[in-house]
């Protein structure tokens, strides 16, 4: 065998090797469907399809001015789940944080 059949025919071992690792890799998906609403002092998120987990997350002011402004994140839930937290001040953003 020439040098360059055998470079060649690593080539094509290695290239082939790098394609099936690409497609044994496991599928990322993220939930969808996903909503956000606010009551008073809680801040809600649920999803509705895909997969993966999904947390809700509240930003304002504190009740206390002095601790400023800050954001909590409730516990991460499935699809069809909610997730609740309940935040000790004034809401001003409303966000869901999506895992795979």
């Amino acid at each position: 065998m020439t040098r360059s059949r055998a470079l060649a025919a690593s080539f094509t071992a290695m290239l082939t090797a790098s394609l099936l690792m690409a497609t044994a890799s496991p599928v990322h998906a993220a939930p969808t469907g996903c909503t956000r609403w606010q009551d008073g002092y809680w801040a809600y998120s649920k999803c509705t399809g895909g997969t993966g987990t999904h947390a809700v997350s509240a930003y304002g002011m504190h009740v206390n001015p002095a601790n400023g402004p800050f954001s909590v994140t409730g516990p991460r839930v499935g699809v069809g789940e909610t997730s609740a937290v309940n935040f000790p001040g004034t809401i001003q953003q409303v966000y869901v944080y999506l895992y795979d």
